[in-house]
């Protein structure tokens, strides 16, 4: 593909020229300014990176995640209190745009009540796993996402994860109502959208390239996001993709939104438990989540990329994950490990089917066990040598982030450590 210049594409709801002409649009329909960011996995990640494409065009914005409401970057006490002062500064114009993060039960809530977003992203669904596809959590997922198609605006639009298919196929039917991001314009899906003039983001020759009104154009090499690792963390790269093609959606030029991404710092501290990176100079510590095995096996094909040492892995006793999948969740995390350390009150039955899981291995980790989750993490921190990389699955994930931001702030100078973090 040869290097174009952007071309602005023509001026209908869904391919806006500008933010600012999306605004007075949306003003005009009477439709507050709120994107939405939904999913199993991935929201707040995908949401900070928003922020910062935001950040870059000195827009004014406020966001409510799972950790509460930020208005202009300032943690507010409580949320719905908070929230009604943003949307009344939407509207009377002290904020330019909000961000609402919303899981699956929310969704349909909101949906239900008449609430009407003019973006929404959808990040992921069951990442194309079968197990997952018979799951309360799927089910109510896609109750949800049906109620969101008809609540979509005809000034909407709806960015979809063209790699998960059951997401793709759940969105609304027409293409100028849907922006498709995805790692290959090869892909069944994102291929048939193109075929009908739909826009589209993905990856070609270590780059994002973006395909508007029957023009595609370079967006931003993945060199240039450190956050991402440079695109050796696959997760990341889609949070790219879906942070790009939203702001995309809003109607912000391509060289903000290239900047925004650039310019993203993924701070532990205001995502814990997002697949936070801490590098120590030696060794790497990743703190991520509980999570069934179809997200786990994502997780886990992405710290294989930051290490060349021994896996060691700490895991409590996930009492999100269903008992079925935890014999699966135990052989994942112990392949290619070294160490396991578990700790917490696991119960019997859960402990077997874990145990099981990591015995079935052909070359079984040790296998230790810690009284709490604080005490495991400093075991597994004890335990590094140069090159290797800790992965703590932590219950209390901010917990986990204070204690090992400390340990590696303790470390000498010339450790050369810092933080990152995608998921």
């Amino acid at each position: 593909m040869t290097t174009t210049e952007i071309i602005e594409p023509r001026l209908f709801a869904p391919r806006p020229d500008n933010f600012e002409d999306w605004r007075r649009h949306l003003d005009r329909l009477q439709i507050p300014p709120v994107i939405a960011i939904t999913g199993s996995r991935g929201k707040t990640s995908v949401l900070r990176a928003v922020e910062s494409i935001f950040r870059a065009g000195g827009h004014r914005f406020a966001s409510w995640t799972n950790r509460g409401v930020e208005i202009e970057g300032e943690r507010q006490r409580g949320e719905l209190g908070p929230w009604s002062r943003a949307l009344t500064r939407l509207g009377a114009g002290g904020l330019d745009i909000a961000l609402q993060e919303l899981d699956w039960a929310t969704l349909q809530t909101a949906s239900a009540l008449g609430n009407v977003y003019p973006v929404v992203g959808v990040v992921n669904l069951c990442g194309n796993s079968d197990a997952c596809l018979a799951t309360p959590e799927t089910l109510l997922a896609r109750r949800a996402l049906a109620r969101l198609q008809s609540s979509i605006p005809d000034a909407g639009r709806v960015v979809l994860n063209a790699d998960d298919f059951l997401v793709s196929e759940e969105g609304p039917a027409a293409a100028a109502g849907r922006f498709l991001i995805g790692i290959s314009a090869d892909t069944p899906v994102l291929r048939r959208h193109l075929r009908h003039d739909g826009d589209a983001l993905w990856i070609e020759d270590g780059a994002i390239v973006m395909h508007e009104a029957g023009e595609s154009s370079w967006l931003v090499d993945l060199n240039s996001l450190g956050w991402a690792r440079d695109g050796s963390i696959p997760f990341a790269v889609h949070n790219a993709l879906m942070a790009a093609a939203i702001a995309r959606s809003c109607g912000v030029p391509a060289a903000q939104i290239a900047a925004g991404l650039a310019d993203h710092d993924a701070r532990p501290e205001s995502m814990p438990g997002s697949f936070n990176i801490f590098d120590t100079g030696e060794a790497t510590v990743v703190v991520d989540r509980p999570m069934p095995s179809w997200f786990l096996r994502t997780s886990l094909r992405a710290v294989a990329n930051l290490a060349v040492g021994r896996q060691i892995r700490v895991v409590g006793p996930m009492p999100d994950v269903m008992t079925d999948d935890l014999q699966e969740v135990g052989r994942l995390l112990g392949r290619q490990s070294g160490v396991v350390v578990i700790h917490g009150a696991w119960g019997d039955e859960r402990l077997e089917a874990f145990r099981q899981g990591v015995a079935g291995n052909q070359v079984p980790p040790i296998f230790l066990q810690a009284a709490d989750e604080r005490a495991a993490i400093q075991q597994g921190l004890d335990l590094l040598r140069a090159g290797d990389l800790l992965l703590v699955l932590a219950e209390d994930a901010p917990a986990a982030v204070r204690l090992i931001g400390h340990r590696v702030r303790q470390r000498p100078p010339d450790a050369g450590s810092r933080a990152a973090g995608a998921a």
